[in-house]
């Protein structure tokens, strides 16, 4: 993924999050200055360590930004999903399974 792309995708991740830049500033720690050229393009894909303080500032799997910035590729991402979900236990994985219902649900009525 391209540098603007990358931008792009990090600026409607933040408006669907219904965040302003400044919040995005204040909850990640990354200045509102670097987060605006990263979304208009003029910024490189980021380092691991600031990609990992937006995700959480979005509040959203690091590997996803990760595996869009390039970082990670596609079949890396699904060992990491199957290996860090390999623990849990059956009560754990029908909560998670509801509630990502419940997400899609919500996000498909957006």
């Amino acid at each position: 993924m391209r540098a603007e792309e990358f931008g792009l995708f990090i600026r409607s991740l933040r408006k669907e999050k219904q965040m302003t830049i400044r919040q995005l500033e204040l909850y990640s720690g990354v200045s509102h200055s670097y987060l605006s050229q990263l979304e208009n393009g003029k910024k490189d894909i980021p380092s691991a360590n600031v990609i990992n303080k937006i995700s959480k500032a979005l509040k959203l799997p690091q590997e996803l930004l990760m595996q869009k910035a390039g970082y990670i590729e596609r079949d890396q991402l699904v060992d990491l999903k199957q290996n860090k979900f390999q623990d849990l236990t059956d009560d754990e994985i029908r909560y998670l399974e509801e509630q990502l219902e419940l997400f899609r649900r919500l996000k498909g009525k957006k």
